[in-house]
């Protein structure tokens, strides 16, 4: 009896197999991106489901890694994250118009020195800024002012004779 290709197997051995290609001694398993959500892709829900642990070790150990297409520079502990793409990479990738944002930062560049925010704004901005403290701080005053009066209004003093 042949077995049907498109049929999936319910064998043993299919669920024993690693979900990734195993690593050479002494060196880290290749996942083929650097990217998780490209990552997860990749993998089957029903996959995901059986295999969540390596999974989650996989997708840890691509969030370690920097972004840049085949760097494999650690940034657990030290890296840059570009604030265009929202992604992490290592200090040698971290200048947008290596890793590709050049434009976005040139354009945005370009449109806040061609319009530039008046000055007058700006420090409307700051008095608006200042009057919040100033009303904040004299409402948290009245706050423990009426907590004192409910405390101590209830007992009347008494004059001496």
């Amino acid at each position: 009896m042949a077995e049907d290709p498109d049929k999936p197997s319910t064998s043993k051995k299919s669920d024993d197999s690693p979900l990734f290609p195993p690593a050479k001694p002494g060196k880290r398993v290749d996942y083929g991106t650097n990217d998780t959500l490209e990552l997860l892709e990749r993998i089957p829900s029903q996959v995901v489901d059986l295999k969540l642990d390596d999974v989650l070790t996989a997708v840890k150990e691509v969030d370690n890694l920097c972004d840049y297409p085949r760097c494999k520079t650690k940034t657990s502990l030290m890296g840059q994250d570009c604030h265009h793409c929202k992604k992490r990479f290592c200090f040698k990738h971290g200048l947008p118009e290596v890793h590709g944002c050049g434009e976005d930062i040139k354009r945005e560049e370009r449109k806040n020195f061609l319009h530039p925010k008046p000055i007058k704004t700006i420090r409307q901005e700051e008095d608006v800024k200042n009057a919040k403290k100033r009303l904040d701080a004299k409402l948290k005053d009245m706050q423990v002012g009426r907590m004192q009066k409910a405390n101590g209004g209830g007992s009347k003093k008494k004059k001496g004779k």
